[in-house]
């Protein structure tokens, strides 16, 4: 007969190796199954979390002000790997993408001063593929590999897909999408490290960046992206520092142009960490080397995880209010966080 506990112990070191393959951006099979919630509904259950477990009175960070988080987890096998966010047009809930090709919307449950206290399921339903039907489960996510969402000018939403590279455009989620962009050399970024973040730009332009497909040249390392027009005809390349460990997840444009970038980094010596930079507008043109400003970093022992998510919406007392939101993986040792800031005016 077997000690229980001692086989928990062996298996420690092999847990912590998927921890950390999944945050460095390597493939696991899907824990997910493949059933979908009934009704399109599943209940969530929420935990409000610290900025910082060990100070819980400390809301600075960086530049930034803490006005609350979340700890979101559900028994729903399609719950997790919340990969993009988008929120609803009046800041008021929002729209996550998960990386297996689900959609969910919720509303933000809020305090007596706004802060972010909770959150209501309003619906959850699959993405449609290019051929209307509804992207298909595979354990190799060949099709439904789902990173990005942005909503453009015209109300309707771009979605970018790794594994195969690929944008698409849906005049609503539940439709049938159009096929928008797919940039030219995309077919050379690693299957696992496409588009992983856009940012509609005031000017009509898209703006895309890639988490892992890195110049060989000139500035070897840096991280590849593009300029796009309304069309997504490409206007050329753009690019990001490839220095440190960070790696671009998102982007949010501000009403001035401007640009926020969120970046993720996993150690083993220390662990899961978050960067959140302003990148000026003014740098934002084909065959730029964009450089940014950073506004904070979260690293243990503050609250972090694998932040993917990044949304902005304007704050009513002037500023900006920022949500990210992390990708567990569907791995039981990672946690699914929103958190929400306030970047003063």
């Amino acid at each position: 007969m077997l000690d229980r506990k001692a086989v928990s112990l062996r298996l420690l070191p092999f847990i912590a190796a998927l921890f950390s393959l999944e945050l460095m951006g390597c493939e696991l099979p899907s824990l997910a199954g493949t059933s979908e919630p009934k009704g399109g509904l599943f209940q969530i259950f929420v935990e409000k979390i610290h900025l910082n477990p060990e100070m819980p009175g400390k809301i600075d960070l960086g530049l930034l002000q803490y006005q609350g988080g979340l700890a979101i987890s559900s028994k729903a096998p399609t719950f997790g790997g919340l990969s993009g966010l988008v929120l609803m047009p009046k800041g008021d809930g929002l729209i996550a993408l998960t990386d297996h090709g689900d959609v969910l919307q919720a509303m933000f449950v809020r305090g007596k001063v706004g802060q972010l206290t909770g959150l209501d399921i309003i619906s959850s339903h699959r993405l449609r593929g290019l051929n209307g039907n509804h992207l298909s489960r595979r354990l190799d996510k060949q099709d439904q590999d789902a990173e990005a969402i942005e909503r453009l000018m015209d109300g309707s939403f771009l979605v970018s897909f790794e594994i195969r590279h690929r944008m698409l455009r849906y005049k609503g989620l539940k439709a049938q999408p159009s096929l928008f962009s797919v940039p030219p050399g995309i077919e050379k970024a690693p299957r696992n490290g496409g588009i992983e973040s856009i940012a509609p730009l005031p000017n009509g332009r898209i703006l895309v960046l890639t988490e892992k497909y890195r110049t060989k040249g000139k500035n070897k390392g840096d991280y590849i992206g593009w300029l796009l027009d309304q069309n997504g005809i490409s206007l050329g390349n753009i690019y990001w520092p490839g220095n440190g460990l960070f790696r671009p997840t998102d982007l949010a444009t501000l009403p001035n142009g401007d640009v926020l970038l969120l970046q993720r980094r996993y150690t083993v010596a220390g662990g899961p960490g978050m960067r959140l930079s302003l990148i000026s507008a003014r740098q934002i043109k084909p065959g730029a080397r964009m450089l940014g400003v950073e506004l904070a970093q979260l690293v243990p022992p503050y609250t972090v995880d694998n932040f993917e998510g990044l949304a902005v919406f304007p704050d009513k007392q002037g500023g900006t209010i920022i949500y990210i939101l992390s990708d567990d993986n569907f791995n039981p040792l990672q946690r699914t966080l929103l958190l929400q800031f306030r970047l003063p005016g």
